[in-house]
């Protein structure tokens, strides 16, 4: 069974889509718009909420919700053409967390390399890659998307692990990524290990869930494919 606030959410969408509410405007109060669907404020933020979540709806304090031109979605690793990344790098210590996906000890040197990519003026991906302590990288042409930034520090990278996990960002990841705090992101964690196992370095992605999906190509052996 649908929830109400998906009902409402569903409803309000297509107002958006069909121009009764146009890119710009307000949308007519919380409380006029609680008593409309005849539901409770709280409903009715949630279903706020999703189209927000939606890329949408944007609501400033103290003016109201307005109605936002959803933003090009961009699919990744397929679809970043013409896209730019500013790369920084820092020497650190690894945390326990860290540590754990280095299998190395807390307090051991690091390398942290900071990739932020745009495409235009948009922010799509804020990469953090962490290694062993390595020499400063020859080039800022470099991108997180594979083993690439770390061959270019000398790190011979044979593959890569990628798990994914959705959440709300952090408070530097509003910051970077200029997404709402109620934005879900999508946290891509990666491990880069060497031919015998040995790994190499981490790497944390995040994508922005309100403009960016991620596509997945998986081969299939002849003898796996299913038959009619």
């Amino acid at each position: 069974m649908t929830a109400r606030y998906e009902q409402v959410a569903d409803d309000l969408r297509c107002l958006i889509a069909n121009g009764t509410y146009q890119v710009g405007t307000r949308l007519p109060p919380e409380s006029r718009l609680s008593a409309q669907y005849g539901v409770s404020t709280p409903t009715l933020r949630d279903a706020l909420e999703v189209l927000r979540a939606e890329g949408l709806v944007a609501k400033f304090q103290g003016r109201g919700n307005f109605v936002s031109a959803p933003p090009e979605r961009i699919t990744y690793l397929a679809d970043l053409n013409g896209a730019h990344t500013r790369l920084s790098s820092a020497v650190t210590v690894a945390t326990p967390h860290l540590a754990s996906r280095l299998g190395t000890s807390p307090g051991a040197p690091l390398t942290e390399y900071v990739c932020l990519t745009h495409r235009g003026e948009t922010p799509y991906v804020l990469a953090h890659v962490y290694v062993p302590r390595t020499p400063e990288p020859q080039s800022t042409a470099a991108t997180p998307w594979g083993a690439d930034l770390l061959t270019a520090v000398g790190v011979p990278v044979t593959t890569s692990t990628d798990q994914a996990t959705a959440r709300y960002p952090t408070t530097a990841e509003v910051q970077s990524l200029r997404v709402g705090i109620r934005t879900p992101v999508l946290a891509i964690e990666r491990t880069f290990t060497s031919a015998d196992g040995h790994i190499l370095g981490y790497a944390l992605l995040v994508l922005p869930g309100d403009r960016a999906a991620v596509a997945l190509t998986t081969p299939v052996a002849p003898d796996q494919k299913a038959h009619p």
